[in-house]
């Protein structure tokens, strides 16, 4: 996609700054006129057998002149040796629409030299890119077959389909030059009945050799080619040939959809039939002739750098490789690896297929320089573990004898794709793209996932979640919803999925349960609880519940995995509110009341504006504890009388987030320390408190220089603060 956007850019500057669009300078007629295609190839009197296939097939226009083209001509001798070889007569024993993909195949839109076909500039002049010299290698032609009916699966309805023009792939030696491997070897990769001969001329055009190049014509150019083009057939249809390969394009085809072309259906069809092409959803669309088809801001045709450049490489393992994986991986979960849930099989396949520009062999040979768009790399060895091969006209594809896995499947986010009773998780993480960070190599986590029954069962702010699991048979159609204030089910928002996941995933790898220990999740400020008792997320641990965890076994490759029997929630509330209601018995900071009453006492908790003077800043609150406040209320001194001295005596007790660059709450062993700036001031001022982190504990030290030590196991945290609990009071002078 950013290669598209680069290529949207590129030719809107052009567009802007040039006189003529770069698409358009292909239409310019030479300035020379020599006659047209067909005059030239009928004064030579070679050519007749391929003229007469013109005619028939409905060329003639094309050559004699009517639009600009660039014609490939094999002459009679090329003619007759096709016509041998496929067991025919005559060019008039051909059937017409055989015929018309075949003589349409030669005929290229625009008009090529020889240097634009060595080293072919989408942009145009100017905009010339030398580390792509050479590899926009493949150019529209008028070959295309006629509409097909298919069935859409989903709907029952039968499709018309239209089937674009297909391209013609030429490969010159800039192309082999700029990618740094060799031109013969490369190309007789795929074409073993044809040779590269380094001193026939600079480029080949498809399965065949040129004789004569680029002869100047008054509507574009000529070539004479040693061999009549095959016409090549989408990836797609290549690996539907092949019967060893049956079960990926089976599988490929369970996301098959059909997008509504308006506009071509406006310029061919009318009001006659709608017309469809085929995608497969989020999937590369390796059965689409085109590699775009206006998903940006061009039109199909005017995309001439994607269309020209783009290529599916498709790595696809046979049917015995597939079956050997699913029964290693999926079968215990289920019956057939055609029942396999959607997301993870379409990130199976996805992982099978490159999309950019053609992966030639000794690409692959290179190790790690092809990845899917997983960033895995794509490691085998072309000469001896591919068993069939074939380029077409949309890029390639290698039939392997082993399935290309991605990390994901053996990282911690294995279970999930691997139990289908985690889809609703799986969901979430693949929706909030968390899953390539959970693939690392570098980072170990803890990854703790609830079931769909779990998940179900838990109120989420105001809603239980709920799963829609939509059309069995259409992918894309599942949804994790909430219900909105009106009762109705809607999709849970992105950022609402984000937290949800981010907070049942701990940094490092937790290996025992025992102790009292507090990890970091991938949520900011927001961290996992453990003890022998279970996992406490900061909701549950602020009500005193941990919950029991179950490993998940299995050789995860950057962590461990636990299912758990409650989702891990952050705490929604407001420690501002919170503290407000401490002095109720039922308060979840009971442990802190007399300090609430101070704070009441202070006026620092007027209803709807509790502690103001922090303006709405994530702050952390070091509260002493009930028995420290009524011990120095007995004795004296300490606690102001005044109610404005003792509103500016407590703000002391709170040290502001941002204004001391925080990322990061205190904890034994994080590291997090320092002299930080409270709320209080004194003489025009911040006052500062002094924590430090002794590695089993916490120490605080006032300005009077004295310690206090945090008492409590760990901090209660709430969405907008920490409270911690300390054993005396502070003196802010």
């Amino acid at each position: 996609m950013i290669r598209l956007f680069c290529y949207a850019c590129l030719l809107l500057v052009c567009f802007t700054q040039c006189e003529k669009q770069p698409w358009e300078q292909h239409y310019e007629r030479p300035d020379w006129l020599r006659g047209n295609a067909w005059e030239v190839l009928e004064e030579r009197g070679n050519f007749s057998l391929f003229l007469t296939a013109a005619e028939r097939a409905g060329f003639k226009d094309v050559l004699t002149g009517k639009v600009v083209a660039t014609v490939m001509a094999p002459n009679d001798e090329a003619m007759q040796a096709y016509l041998q070889a496929h067991g025919l007569g005559a060019v008039e024993t051909i059937p017409i629409d055989v015929l018309r993909k075949l003589i349409g195949f030669h005929l290229v839109y625009y008009a090529y030299d020889r240097a634009k076909f060595d080293n072919y500039q989408p942009y145009g002049f100017g905009f010339e890119v030398p580390d792509e010299a050479g590899l926009f290698y493949k150019h529209r032609t008028r070959s295309r077959d006629t509409v097909t009916v298919w069935r859409d699966p989903v709907t029952q309805l039968d499709r018309t389909v239209f089937h674009k023009e297909r391209f013609l792939p030429v490969f010159s030696a800039t192309h082999f030059a700029t990618k740094e491997i060799d031109a013969k070897r490369n190309y007789e990769y795929f074409y073993p009945q044809n040779t590269w001969d380094e001193s026939a001329g600079e480029f080949r055009i498809a399965n065949a050799g040129v004789e004569e190049y680029a002869i100047p014509t008054d509507n574009g150019y000529l070539y004479v080619i040693d061999e009549v083009l095959e016409p090549v057939e989408t990836v797609h249809a290549l690996l539907g040939r092949e019967p060893a390969y049956t079960k990926f394009t089976d599988l490929y085809d369970r996301f098959i959809d059909f997008w509504y072309d308006d506009a071509t259906t406006a310029e061919y069809s009318g009001l006659a039939d709608s017309l469809f092409i085929v995608r497969h959803g989020s999937l590369p669309q390796i059965a689409s002739e085109w590699s775009y088809n206006g998903e940006g801001a061009l039109r199909d045709y005017a995309n001439l750098a994607a269309l020209s450049y783009e290529a599916f490489n498709v790595f696809a393992p046979n049917n015995d490789a597939l079956n050997d994986f699913f029964q290693s991986y999926w079968a215990d979960y289920y019956p057939s690896i055609d029942q396999v849930n959607f997301l993870p099989l379409a990130m199976l396949l996805n992982n099978h297929v490159y999309q950019g520009n053609i992966v030639f062999p000794d690409e692959i040979a290179q190790g790690d320089k092809i990845t899917s768009s997983y960033g895995n790399p794509i490691v085998f060895d072309p000469y001896t573990e591919v068993s069939a091969k074939g380029l077409g006209t949309n890029g390639v594809f290698y039939g392997l004898n082993t399935v290309v896995v991605p990390k994901m499947f053996y990282s911690v986010t294995g279970p999930l794709l691997q139990n289908p009773d985690y889809q609703m998780f799986l969901h979430m993480i693949a929706s909030t793209n968390v899953i390539q960070p959970l693939m690392s190599d570098v980072v170990d986590y803890t990854l703790f996932i609830p079931s769909d029954e779990v998940v179900q069962n838990t109120l989420y702010g105001e809603s239980f979640l709920f799963w829609n699991e939509g059309h069995p048979l259409r992918y894309g159609d599942e949804a994790v919803e909430v219900e909105n204030t009106e009762g109705i089910r809607v999709p849970m928002g992105q950022g609402a999925m984000d937290q949800f996941v981010s907070t049942h995933i701990a940094s490092g790898r937790i290996t025992q349960f025992d102790g009292k220990q507090v990890f970091r999740t991938r949520m900011p400020f927001n961290y996992l609880y453990v003890t022998d008792e279970g996992v406490a997320s900061p909701a549950s641990y602020n009500l005193g519940i941990f919950h029991p965890v179950r490993a998940i076994p299995g050789d995860w490759t950057n962590g461990l995995v636990y299912a758990t029997d409650a989702a891990l929630l952050r705490e929604p509330g407001s420690l501002k509110f919170s503290i407000a209601g401490a002095t109720s018995s039922t308060s979840t900071l009971n442990e802190f009341s007399e300090f609430s009453a101070l704070l009441n006492r202070a006026g620092l908790l007027p209803s709807g504006a509790q502690l103001s003077f922090l303006l709405g800043e994530r702050f952390l609150l070091f509260a002493p504890s009930n028995e420290a406040i009524r011990a120095a209320l007995t004795t004296g001194g300490i606690i102001p009388d005044d109610s404005d001295a003792l509103a500016e005596y407590l703000k002391y007790y709170f040290v502001p987030i941002n204004e001391n660059s925080l990322s990061d709450y205190p904890f034994p062993g994080f590291g997090v320390q320092g002299d930080w700036r409270t709320a209080h001031i004194s003489e025009g001022e911040r006052s500062v408190l002094s924590l430090t982190d002794q590695g089993n504990g916490l120490q605080l030290r006032d300005a009077s220089g004295q310690v206090a030590n945090i008492i409590s196991d760990f901090p209660k945290t709430f969405n907008d603060g920490a409270i911690y609990q300390i054993d005396r009071l502070l003196s802010a002078n």
